[in-house]
């Protein structure tokens, strides 16, 4: 007799985990090739200025998704 695969594969799972992935590659390839080219060009003071302007894009884009997420938590049925 065959048995069942103990643990199916779920897509949908691994898709959310390849997203979040990417996500993070693509932050770390930004941040190590732009913050090495601007300090290159412009300097360390530019470079610490960018990182700020990051921090501080990271920092909107998160509370978007907090407050979107909250969104969801409380309208759910």
């Amino acid at each position: 007799m065959a048995k069942k695969p103990e643990k199916t594969f779920d897509s949908r799972k691994y898709q959310g985990q390849l997203e979040r992935e990417l996500v993070y590659g693509g932050v770390v390839v930004g941040l190590v090739i732009g913050g090495g080219l601007i300090a290159l060009i412009w300097g360390i003071p530019a470079l610490f200025v960018a990182l700020v302007i990051f921090i501080g894009f990271w920092l909107l884009v998160g509370i978007i998704w907090g407050f979107l997420k909250m969104l969801e938590i409380i309208t759910r049925d």
